[in-house]
């Protein structure tokens, strides 16, 4: 699993996806809460769980990797950084796409319009 082979790197990894039994799911949150703010922390969600509702304003960095293009969506998703928090000076968005296949393309242009409309800046590495 993803979790499996990021553990050596990360000292704390939250895992939330859809076949979570809600009392697990609420386990994993609090243990998010209670992770000190000097420790590092990866949360490994799908949409679902880390959209609506959601709330850790300790959260900097984002990596998408799956494919979508309404811009209500990536507001809500770049919504979870843009939280108030001491000490957080700057936030980033990762967005992986599979370029060979046409309609994830398109869905990837449609996020790059809606970062641009959020005042982010594309870097191409």
């Amino acid at each position: 699993t993803l979790k499996q082979k990021l553990q050596d790197f990360v000292k704390n990894i939250i895992v939330l996806h859809g076949g979570m039994k809600t009392t697990v799911r609420k386990e994993m949150i609090t243990k998010l809460a209670e992770i000190p703010d000097t420790e590092e922390r990866l949360i490994i969600a799908t949409g679902q769980y880390i959209g609506e509702g959601f709330d850790d304003p300790r959260l900097d960095t984002l990596f998408l990797a799956m494919p979508f293009s309404f811009k209500g969506k990536m507001v809500q998703y770049a919504g979870r950084l843009h939280r108030q928090y001491r000490g957080k000076t700057e936030i980033r968005i990762y967005d992986y796409v599979d370029a060979n296949i046409p309609v994830l393309l398109r869905m990837h242009k449609r996020r790059l319009r809606a970062y641009k409309a959020l005042g982010y800046e594309e870097i191409i590495p």
